[in-house]
């Protein structure tokens, strides 16, 4: 199993709060003394994974220089690829570059989450393909909503009705050997259709096969990070994330 890490975006709404050019990319956010990306990558060693693909964007200088540093703490190995139009693409976009030469097990983060590691824990444990699904906290016109029906999902995005939705995509999941041609060539139908879609849609179509699984997070915390709010929230639980290695 590999992991891959999308870390290409440039964080509009949040930069307006804080100065992004000196930090770099979400995932280079210092919550309570470490990194997202320490974190995902501290985790991901400690269930093995040891090759880590980055999709990186902007101050993709910055990262570099962090993986360099990770690699020499956690002995993981780091492959660093460019979504060179981040400016003018979305997540759908930066996954199809960052799995091009994926041909294994991968493990897929939003670079902007902060999660208990129980929640990777119980994604792992699933032996397909499968995504962490919120199914407690209310949801927000803002949520990744996911409506589930028979163990398939019938509706995904922002625009689902609260009221019908499921949950919530928290922005981790993981893709088995044997899917991984179907979510590439679905990754590419999503990039052609709009550069700008999420995907997130290609388990809504891998869901119809009924080989999909869900890990519902069942009141575990975690939080994405879009705005100051967010960020004070990861601030307040970050104690959760608590690595194999015994820090906070």
């Amino acid at each position: 199993m590999i992991g891959v890490i999308l870390a290409a975006g440039r964080g509009r709404r949040l930069s307006g709060d804080i100065d992004l050019e000196k930090i770099g990319p979400k995932c280079l956010l210092p919550i309570n003394g470490r990194t997202l990306l320490e974190r995902m990558v501290s985790d991901l060693v400690s269930f093995g994974v040891d090759t880590i693909t980055i999709v990186v964007g902007y101050r993709a200088d910055m990262v570099r220089e962090t993986c360099a540093a990770l690699g020499r703490k956690y002995g993981a190995q780091f492959n660093l690829v460019r979504n060179d139009d981040y400016l003018s693409t979305n997540t759908a976009c930066s996954l199809h570059i960052g799995l091009s030469d994926v041909h294994d097990d991968v493990v897929i983060f939003n670079g902007d989450v902060l999660y208990d590691r129980a929640i990777l824990n119980n994604l792992l444990e699933i032996n397909r393909t499968a995504i962490s699904v919120e199914n407690i906290k209310p949801l927000t016109e803002e949520s990744f909503k996911v409506r589930i029906v028979n163990g398939r999902i019938e509706e995904m995005g922002k625009t689902v009705p609260i009221e019908r939705a499921t949950g919530e995509f928290i922005g981790i999941s993981k893709i088995a050997e044997g899917d991984l041609k179907a979510a590439k060539r679905l990754l590419g139908v999503l990039v052609s259709d709009n550069p700008n879609n999420y995907y997130d849609f290609i388990y809504q179509s891998l869901s119809k096969s009924g080989n999909l699984a869900y890990s519902f997070t069942n009141g575990l915390k975690w939080t994405e990070i879009d705005d100051l709010h967010d960020l004070k929230y990861a601030e307040s639980i970050a104690g959760v994330a608590c690595d194999a290695w015994g820090r906070f």
